[in-house]
């Protein structure tokens, strides 16, 4: 199986996102992985070839399905990649009680109140 760039984008992308929500580094991940940072970083710029089982242990650790998210294994099951309209759902933590959350086109507006 050869990977994409298109799929090493989506797992770039779900590393950011993962990375953001959960404020984990590189090396952390990297160690969870069973590999050094600099090899990790290596993979994610595209250095090396995305390798299988990378692939499989990296979207186990971060929580997403890897035959559901990467445009190359979809194609594999015949699953378009543009078919129309993906439902995402996200959460996000705040440190405090949420009193208000509006909407206004693709933007969520939260208000909250901090913890003392």
């Amino acid at each position: 199986m050869e990977f994409t760039y298109q799929d090493r984008q989506t797992l770039y992308d779900a590393w950011m996102s993962y990375k953001a929500k959960l404020r984990i580094t590189q090396i952390e991940m990297a160690k969870r992985l069973g590999i050094n940072q600099l090899d990790f970083s290596r993979v994610l710029r595209g250095d090396v070839p995305l390798e299988q089982g990378f692939v499989y242990r990296f979207c186990k650790e971060i929580g997403i399905e890897p035959d559901q998210s990467l445009p190359s294994l979809k194609a594999l099951r015949g699953v378009s990649t543009s078919s129309g309209p993906v439902t995402v759902r996200t959460s996000i933590t705040v440190d405090g009680t949420i009193s208000k959350v509006e909407y206004q086109g693709n933007q969520v507006f939260i208000e909250f109140e901090t913890l003392p």
